[in-house]
Formats: structure tokens, sequence, C-alpha cells
């Protein structure tokens, strides 16, 4: 089972690489993504007990990309 949590870094990196190409033509498509892999980030480093600091780096940049959706939803909502 720990092969699966270091491999899923592999899945990490492909989503953030689609992320960067749609975000441009989708901005949410690309935030929603964004969020998916900082998710599966979390998961990953408590899964296989990384550092405290690699888990506040995750939950820091899921927490960032959900700040940006709900201030760019909130600001563009009329």
């Amino acid at each position: 089972m720990t092969k699966f949590w270091e491999n899923l870094q592999y899945v990490v990196l492909g989503g953030l690489i689609i992320a960067q190409c749609v975000i441009g033509g989708n901005f949410y498509l690309g935030q929603f993504i964004y969020l998916a892999v900082n998710a599966l980030s979390i998961l990953r480093s408590f899964a296989l007990e990384r550092p405290m600091s690699d888990k506040v780096k995750d939950i820091s940049c899921f927490a960032i990309t959900f700040g940006i959706i709900a201030f760019s939803y909130l600001t563009n909502a009329k």
C-alpha cells in the first residue's frame, strides 16, 4: 500500500500540469483540478506519515486554492 501512496505523486504532478494548461480557457475547471490534486496531496502526506511541514504545506495549498475559488465566485456573482 505504501507504493500506491508514493506513486500517487505522479497523478498529482499530472493534475497540476493539466490544471495549468486549462486554467486560461476555463478558470473554474483549472482551479477545481488544483483543488482535487491538493486534496490528494493531503491524503498522501498523512498516509505516508510525512513530516508536519509537508502536511502544513499541502493543507495551505488546498486552502489557498479554495480561497481563490470562493473569492472569484463571490466577486463575480451578480
